[in-house]
Order: structure tokens, then C-alpha cells, then sequence
């Protein structure tokens, strides 16, 4: 595994704290533009990609439970700090 600099860190950080709002649609076009160049680029952030579209596209139509919605938003969230490191 090759060490990452710390821009390139700072973009996958970046760019993970944009990415469900990327993936709705609602993000500005500057935005968008940098964040679809580095899904391009960037095999980790890709790979997050990929998995977010396929928990959306597994969960259009269903009615979701309030709780476990919560709960995938705070792995989220969690994954966006951490950088997808597990904890300590």
C-alpha cells in the first residue's frame, strides 16, 4: 500500500464531506466538476462512491426504518472524520 501525501488526504476529505449531496444532485457545478475528476482518480474515494449508489439505489422505493436511516448517517459521518479508518 503506498503512503498518501497530505493533499491528497485533504482532497479525499474533501471530497467525502460533498459526496452524498454530489450524488443527489445538489451540489454547485464547481463542486461537482472537482468531486466527479477526483471519483475519477482517487480508487478509495471510488469505491465510496460505489458503495453509496448502491445503498440509494437498494433502498428507492422502500420505506426506510427512522432509526437505522439515523444510524447510516452517523456511520457517515463517522467514515467522513475518520477517512474510513477504524478507530482506536
Amino acid at each position: 500500500m503506498t503512503m498518501m501525501s497530505l493533499s491528497e488526504l485533504a482532497r479525499c476529505y474533501r471530497t467525502s464531506r460533498v459526496l452524498q449531496r454530489y450524488l443527489d444532485g445538489e451540489s454547485d457545478e464547481l463542486t461537482a466538476t472537482r468531486v466527479a475528476e477526483h471519483l475519477k482518480e482517487c480508487r478509495r474515494c471510488g469505491l465510496q462512491e460505489t458503495t453509496y449508489r448502491a445503498i440509494k439505489r437498494a433502498l428507492r422505493g422502500h420505506d426506510v426504518d427512522e432509526l437505522a436511516l439515523r444510524r447510516l448517517r452517523s456511520l457517515n459521518r463517522s467514515l467522513a472524520e475518520t477517512g474510513g479508518a477504524d478507530p482506536p
